[in-house]
């Protein structure tokens, strides 16, 4: 099997070469315009604004793994090339608006006979399939939340500063990702609110997970693809996304992002700007414990009825989800090569793509040593619920 990593010089990308090459035999080809670290995979030339360029690199592959944001740029760029060329398409999309635009392109794919997942990530992919699950264990569902990110209140105020100092350093970086957060925070989002689609102010609204065994977590609201694709697969009143950096992280956040949203910084100023802050006033981060943090970095929690009465599900992976973002981006995106032939043709969400316990299962015994590929917990009616 010949594979075309669109990007696969970048962070992602480069995790979804090394991931593919330790677990297939396929034929990786790295299409990029800088070349890779890793001279040991073919390299070719890419510039995605030249379509010869785009077409050459993509022609003769069984498969095009797309890793090269912003997506709202390339995503359709690349995903049209693949059809064209009729070459089976995956990418890790995390943006809602280009998934729109992405999904658009069914009609042309079915046509060609070529098979797309678009948003095969950790959030948004993986964490769709956790909520087919989660929705599956309730009668009806009145929330369905996907949730990622690590909370972290109870820090005294040494822990504070260190955290501070951490997440600074990061943020005068102006990884992509940041930069991305910092967008997607500020904006008006798309989210399922009464059974329809709705736009509302990102991160202002935030929401409390809780499982049976009292590990939780604060997040707030923030634009993803889950509530744009799930609710035309799983019936819902209400869909959203939910994240965290940390809880006192997060609402330090919040003036800054309203300067964004009024143009008065650029997402990169604004990453600055935190970054001052966090170094000079790290008592900001100091927050009141409220019990044991959630490990898992992603997951899903839904309300609604089972049997007549109001209960709640929080479903988590069966195995470690705490690697870099990088590499649990990749992975997701690694594990649908492996299983792609399964899917229709056409251009799908993960949950139209793939049977959740057939793809978890895969995802399991490729990475989790045939662990059991997620955990259901039912976590009673507070397993997820506003609080401010």
């Amino acid at each position: 099997m010949n594979v075309v990593v669109i990007g696969g010089a970048g962070r992602v990308g480069a995790r979804v070469v090394s991931e593919l090459a330790k677990v297939s035999d396929a034929n990786i080809v790295i299409a990029d315009r800088n070349k890779p670290r890793d001279g040991s995979f073919e390299f070719v030339e890419l510039d995605l604004a030249d379509g010869e360029s785009l077409r050459r690199a993509v022609r003769g592959a069984q498969v095009v793994v797309n890793t090269s944001g912003p997506f709202d740029r390339w995503g359709t760029v690349v995903l049209d090339a693949a059809i064209e060329c009729g070459v089976d398409y995956i990418d890790v999309c995390d943006d809602p608006a280009p998934t729109i635009e992405l999904l658009k392109r069914d009609e042309a794919a079915r046509n060609a006979g070529v098979r797309a997942v678009v948003g095969l990530g950790i959030s948004p992919g993986m964490s769709n399939l956790l909520a087919v699950v989660a929705a599956r264990q309730l009668d009806s569902v009145d929330l369905l939340t996907t949730f990622w990110g690590r909370p972290g209140d109870g820090k005294d105020l040494d822990e504070a500063t260190e955290f501070a100092n951490s997440m600074a350093s990061a943020f005068e970086g102006g990884r992509a990702a940041f930069t991305h957060l910092i967008a997607q925070a500020a904006a008006e989002i798309p989210v399922w609110r009464n059974g329809a689609a709705a736009y509302e102010p990102a991160w202002r609204a935030a929401y409390r997970v809780t499982t049976s065994d009292g590990e939780t977590g604060l997040y707030r609201v923030i634009g993803h693809p889950e509530p744009v694709t799930l609710p035309h697969t799983v019936a819902s009143r209400d869909c959203i996304n939910i994240g965290t950096i940390e809880e006192g992280a997060d609402r330090l956040l919040l003036p800054y992002l309203d300067r964004v949203g009024a143009g008065e910084l650029s997402e990169t100023e604004a990453l600055g700007a935190i970054a001052a802050d966090l170094r000079a006033h790290p008592e900001k981060l100091v927050t009141e414990r409220v019990g044991d943090p959630i490990k898992a970095f992603v997951g899903v929690a839904a309300t609604g009825e089972k049997d007549g009465a109001q209960t709640g599900i929080v479903v988590l992976p069966g195995g470690s989800v705490d690697g870099s973002m990088s590499l649990e981006t990749a992975r997701p995106a690694v594990v649908g090569v492996l299983v792609l032939s399964d899917v229709p043709v056409g251009v799908h969400s993960p949950e139209t793509a793939f049977d959740p316990d057939k793809y978890l299962t895969a995802y399991s015994d490729t990475y989790w040593g045939g662990a059991e590929a997620y955990v259901v917990d039912v976590a009673g009616p507070t397993a997820v619920e506003r609080v401010e």
